[in-house]
């Protein structure tokens, strides 16, 4: 069973990180306060912070008003000023301050999961961003912004914690980014699409990292047999029949690769096959090219690649842990509609990114509050928390909590009142026909061991 939410511990980490003499400190090392001012480097943490997750578009008048809440009276002209350049500095060190702090530290109840140190899901999201940025910020060009931003995240699906976060120049491809690969620690599972797919990446990984990859399968990638033959992927697959198989290959033909893995192939349901080739068909027309018979027909199959061994993961379990990498979809859901991250005021390079920053904070938060309850009802109850929902309740108590922040007791009366809503109604629908994701890994880790049929768990949905 999972431990109960500690209401004291999440109180006291809250009302530490904005604490005074910690936040004043930070101030003046970023000289973001250099003399006495009323709005300090606390006042202006909260009103940045609980600011927008009260109002994810809250103007300059609306923050202005946050701050007469902590006693502040600024007009909406004064506090634009101070958010300078030091601005950006001090709340960038708060959120990297942030990311270190609120760290749960309660793994998911599923032995299927237990049996890595930790499972890591890179992603990427976009935003764009002020065209006067794209000197810092490059966009990818075509028909999109000239300036944009690339949030590259590493999540942290055993605890729920978010790992790594970078700013990065929305030009950059995902396979540029090598940061999450040194994050891995020892036994742990990274699960990545094909946008990050590298040799080099995969074997640092097991080699370097003495950790595990699982990855959708870059079809023009070479393969060898064990004993060195090359392997036609096309002819190989047209000559089998259409059920679930999986082969032991090495991944590349240089010498310096030739990783050994297993290669898994699951055809795909009928109507993600017709979805993938509708797809292809049209990047490629675009692009004034014709996609070949062959790569059509590959997109037939869900293949993958992983370096974890068939004692740990059967086919069946490989396919569902990899059905784990849409969480990120999810967590970027909540971050862009939900967060206010897709919108940023003003065109001035600071007043961007303070918000950035700002609602980052915040988003760390709101993944502190929600990684404890992802499952409050053990691992075979088909119950899950919804993050949306928790948002909402977070924005809704938003101004009283941080009225309350400097007040300890007080603050933990209205974070408990919080909890309590959360705890009613922060739960997503139940399903009738088919598990929620943590309810399918809780059922396939009763069956560890087991062969279990592909009819029995739902592919048709986490494949897609």
């Amino acid at each position: 069973m999972i431990k109960k939410l500690s209401l004291s511990q999440v109180a006291m980490s809250v009302k530490d990180f904005f604490g005074e003499n910690a936040v004043t400190i930070k101030a003046r090392k970023t000289k973001f306060v250099q003399r006495l001012s009323s709005l300090d480097g606390r006042r202006f943490l909260q009103t940045m912070v609980f600011g927008f997750i009260e109002d994810p578009d809250a103007s300059l008048n609306d923050l202005s008003q946050v701050c007469l809440d902590l006693g502040v009276d600024i007009t909406p002209q004064g506090l634009d000023q101070r958010i300078n350049d030091k601005a950006v500095v001090f709340l960038k060190e708060m959120f990297a301050k942030a990311m270190d702090k609120f760290k749960n530290k309660i793994p998911l109840p599923l032995p299927i999961l237990q049996q890595f140190s930790a499972i890591y899901l890179t992603d990427s999201t976009m935003q764009s961003l002020p065209v006067n940025m794209a000197d810092e910020f490059t966009g990818s060009g075509g028909d999109a912004s000239e300036a944009s931003l690339k949030v590259q995240l590493v999540f942290d699906f055993l605890l729920g914690n978010l790992a790594q976060v970078a700013f990065r120049p929305g030009r950059e491809p995902d396979q540029k980014y090598r940061d999450y690969v040194d994050l891995l620690p020892a036994g742990s599972l990274s699960i990545t699409d094909l946008g990050y797919f590298c040799l080099d990446a995969f074997k640092a990984i097991m080699l370097e990292r003495k950790a595990y990859f699982l990855s959708r399968l870059l079809t023009k990638t070479g393969l060898l047999t064990p004993a060195g033959e090359r392997i036609n992927l096309y002819e190989m697959l047209w000559s089998r029949p259409r059920q679930a198989f999986e082969i032991n290959v090495l991944m590349g033909t240089r010498p310096q690769h030739q990783l050994p893995c297993r290669l898994i192939c699951i055809p795909a349901p009928q109507e993600v096959a017709d979805q993938r080739r509708r797809k292809a068909k049209e990047k490629a027309r675009r692009r004034g090219r014709t996609p070949s018979k062959e790569y059509l027909a590959l997109l037939g199959w869900t293949i993958l690649v992983t370096s974890v061994p068939t004692h740990m993961l059967s086919i069946q379990q490989v396919a569902l842990l990899y059905g784990v990498r849409w969480q990120v979809e999810l967590v970027f859901k909540l971050w862009k509609s939900y967060c206010g991250l897709k919108r940023v005021a003003g065109l001035r390079r600071e007043r961007v990114l303070v918000e950035l920053y700002a609602k980052m904070i915040g988003i760390v938060l709101t993944h502190f509050l929600i990684a404890p309850l992802r499952m409050p009802q053990g691992s075979q109850a088909n119950r899950e928390i919804s993050p949306m929902k928790v948002r909402k309740t977070f924005r809704r108590f938003a101004r009283d909590l941080n009225r309350s922040l400097s007040r300890l007791t007080d603050f933990q009366n209205v974070l408990s009142e919080m909890l309590t809503h959360i705890r009613r109604f922060g739960f997503k629908d139940k399903r009738k026909k088919e598990p929620n994701v943590c309810h399918a890994l809780a059922l396939a880790s009763a069956m560890c061991g087991l062969e279990v049929s592909l009819e029995n768990y739902p592919f048709t949905i986490i494949l897609t």
